[in-house]
This record gives C-alpha cells, structure tokens and sequence, in this order.
C-alpha cells in the first residue's frame, strides 16, 4: 500500500491521486477534484489560506484518502528551471561549485532559494562539456505550500515541479523525446523530456481563460455561456460557421510559436534532442479540434497525455475513462519513489 497520495493545487481546480505502485503494475486507488477558492496558492492572505486549506480537506475527504502523507507540486512559473552546461566535473566538485554556477541563472540571492540539481548528461570524455538541470525555489514560495499543507492537516514528503511530475506521468522508457504542453486556466506549461529527464521548460502566460475570455467578448457572453461555445465548438470549422474558431485560433497561434521555438532551442542546446511528438494535457486539452490544429501547425506528432495508459483497469479508470489528463500532475507526484 502506498503512504503517499498527489495534490495538485492548481489555480482552478484542486486535484488529489493515490496510486499504488508494486513492481510494473500500477493501480489508481484514490481520486478527485474541487475548485481552488478565489485567491488560491498565489494569494498572501492568511484568510484566502484558510479557504485553500479547506478545500484541500475537501477533495482528500471526497477521494476517502486517509493518510497524511502527499507530494505536493510547485507552479513552474515560480519555480526557475534551467538546463546548463559545464566542464565535466566530479560529483564533489560539483557541489562545491553549484552555488556559484547558480547565480549566473536565478534572479534572487543563492540564500533565498531552495537549490537542486541534477546530472542529466556525463560525456564520456574529459573535454566535453555536461548537461546539469538546476531547479530553484524561493524559500518563502516552499514555506507557503508547507504551511497551508499543515494547515490542511497533512505532511509533506515531497515537493517536486509540475514539469517533474508530468515527465513521470506522461512518458515512458523507450518514448522518444517529447515536449509536453500542459494547458491550465491561467497559463500553459511547455515541457521538453528525453529519457525521463526535463530538458527545458517554459511558462507561457496564456492558458483556457485567455480563450473563454475571448469568446466572451466577441459574442457579448456571460462566462458560463461561453465556456458552453468553447468545450462545444473549439476550433472546428464546421461548427458555428467556423465564427468561434476564427476567435480562438490566433490566440493559440501564440502558443504554438512557443512551441516551435521550444522545439528549435532543444535542437541547437540539448544533445541528440529531435522532439518527436507533441503530448497535450490539462483541462485545456480537450478542446474539440486541437490535436488535428498542433499537427497542422507543427508537422509535430500530437497525442493527449494519459497517465493511466499503462495502469490496472479498475473501477476508478473506468468511471473517469478519458479524464486521466486532468489528473496528469497529481498522478505524477503518486508515482514518485
């Protein structure tokens, strides 16, 4: 049995997974989602953390999670993920060295940081140059998350990024490299993984919101209507006309230069890194007609992530056949050893 469930605190919804893992075989054995109370993570008042923290309750309680124990994911857009390169040094030079590299990279003092670092390349030989992924978190962003998780009656083992989580949840030993695009509400994360290793990740602040936004001005529409228009008619030209599509397609045109230049920089700065294939994931992915659009933009391979892919059929993947991309993060965090 695992001790240890996901919560994804994200700015709509909050979601929790428990997965048990033994050997290959995984099962879901725990699930659910709220929405975030207004404010959310990125709010600083006592009052909105309270809110969180009972809507954290709420979606433990509604899965029937009854241990304490979570890893909980960082909003990437606060958290400073860099792929670098340096002479190809020992572990213990390596760590004495990191603190100085560091400062080259992130905005705020070394002191302020949480700092980690991972080897995601050692070259053969002396001369050239190795591939090291430097994540760093505010303290004061990590003492947040800490206390509103106590605050909500759990214990955290594990934080972890967002990009972390979905490399783990949404590839696989074998998969050729791929760069994953998560779209939220608010943002959409862009995520290069090659052999399980996050390459380099981009926050794009452009998410569902932007969308319904845009339909609601265009068609004079109170947000719940246009919300209906978007998850009805997407980006399909034989809907309505094709007059919702036209709204919406220059907005994701941005997110899909985003894309391209993603995959360009991973060309010309990660070794043997062609990305191969685009996985979508989060709500905004289930917009009727993106798939066939990223693939007619990127010439890319495009699939909708699911964590679930390789799990034991059960009850719980039955009743939420379809839904798995939703739950990419906080099924991430569950499988983390």
């Amino acid at each position: 049995m695992s001790d240890r469930f996901g919560l994804d605190i994200g700015r709509s919804f909050i979601k929790v997974a428990k997965v048990e893992v033994s050997g290959s075989k995984k099962v879901l054995s725990a699930l659910a989602i709220v929405p975030t109370p207004a404010g959310g993570i990125q709010s600083e008042s006592p009052v909105d953390f309270k809110k969180l923290a009972d809507g954290i309750k709420s979606a433990v309680s509604n899965a029937k999670i009854e241990v304490e124990k979570c890893g909980v994911s960082l909003i990437e857009s606060q958290v400073v993920t860099r792929l670098i390169q340096l002479p190809n040094l020992t572990d213990k030079e390596l760590a004495a060295a990191i603190n100085w590299e560091a400062e080259q990279y992130v905005p705020l003092p070394i002191k302020d940081v949480v700092l980690q670092y991972k080897i995601v390349n050692r070259p053969q030989s002396a001369t050239d140059k190795m591939d090291v992924l430097l994540i760093a978190a505010p303290k004061r962003v990590v003492a947040k998350y800490l206390n509103i998780a106590k605050e909500a009656g759990l214990r955290v083992d594990a934080l972890e990024t967002e990009s972390a989580a979905l490399s783990r949840a949404l590839t696989r030993s074998g998969d050729p490299t791929s760069i994953i695009v998560s779209m939220g509400a608010l943002s959409t994360e862009l995520v290069i993984v090659q052999t399980g290793n996050v390459m380099f990740t981009r926050s794009i602040a452009s998410g569902g919101y932007n969308l319904t936004k845009a339909i609601m001005a265009e068609f004079n529409l109170p947000q719940k209507q246009a919300e209906d228009y978007k998850h009805t008619y997407g980006i399909l030209e034989d809907k309505l006309s094709g007059k919702v599509a036209a709204i919406l397609k220059p907005i994701l045109d941005i997110i899909i230069s985003e894309i391209l230049k993603a995959v360009e920089y991973s060309k010309s700065h990660v070794a043997n890194s062609q990305v191969a294939r685009v996985v979508i994931c989060g709500g905004g992915a289930y917009l009727p007609g993106l798939s066939e659009f990223l693939v007619e933009r990127t010439s890319l391979e495009v699939s909708l992530g699911d964590p679930w892919s390789d799990f034991e059929k059960n009850a719980l993947t039955g009743k939420h056949a379809g839904e798995g991309s939703v739950y990419a993060v906080s099924c991430g965090l569950a499988m983390r050893n």
